[in-house]
């Protein structure tokens, strides 16, 4: 789940849901899906990237081009994604060759490669645990918790925490707004700290000015933290 908007113009629209982020997807274009790598994702996924042929997770995935990045890097990647509609896109605009099987456990149906480096459970996050596919090495989060009601950030980052491995670094990015709008704030280091708890560090790696499409809805800046599972 990238950056989340309904309506670029509106600042007052209603916080976002599992069902209507299944409406943002209705189409393979979406404003907020970025053709190009994320700038933060290009100048620092050393971080994240610490060996060859690592399992990352990337969470509320749409179709990220950085998953195409890291799977033509020698890298396994796993996405969840709510709605189904960028799941099958994803592997047709890449011309990756693919199966569609039911989940087990849980509702859902799960995209997969032919050669098994890459799959996208369609699910629901929340639903989603370890027992599916095990932990990570590393999590590629650009805008999953961002894009959550607070009083969701909770039941969010404890699926992130029950699915990183020991030395998982998760690269997570936030928007910061300005004061007119009314989508979710992000988060600081310290609330970040409080919420991941004991056993993770978290850094506050680079803020950068944010790209213009973002400035129309009123982000100023992105914020990238770094956290990692010790």
């Amino acid at each position: 789940m990238a950056h989340n908007d309904q309506h670029q113009d509106d600042h007052h629209h209603p916080k976002t849901t599992l069902e209507t982020w299944k409406e943002y997807w209705k189409t393979p274009d979406v404003w907020f899906n970025k053709p190009d790598l994320n700038e933060l994702f290009i100048n620092y996924h050393q971080r994240m990237l610490t060996r060859s042929g690592m399992k990352i997770f990337v969470p509320l995935c749409g179709k990220a081009v950085e998953m195409k990045w890291l799977l033509d890097h020698g890298h396994k990647v796993v996405g969840v994604e709510v709605a189904p509609v960028p799941c099958k896109t994803f592997f047709e605009e890449n011309c990756i060759s693919y199966d569609v099987k039911d989940m087990a456990g849980i509702p859902g149906e799960k995209y997969e490669s032919l050669d098994h480096n890459m799959v996208i459970y369609s699910c629901d996050f929340f639903r989603f645990t370890a027992d599916i596919c095990g932990e990570f090495d590393g999590i590629w989060d650009s805008g999953g918790l961002n894009s959550m009601a607070v009083e969701d950030r909770e039941a969010y980052i404890h699926v992130i925490r029950r699915l990183m491995g020991k030395g998982c670094v998760n690269l997570t990015i936030f928007i910061n707004l300005d004061n007119s709008m009314t989508y979710e704030k992000s988060m600081t280091k310290e609330e970040l700290e409080k919420a991941f708890g004991e056993g993770f560090i978290v850094e506050d790696v680079k803020e950068i000015e944010a790209p213009e499409r973002f400035k129309s809805i009123g982000c100023d800046t992105l914020q990238l933290f770094a956290i990692t599972k010790i």
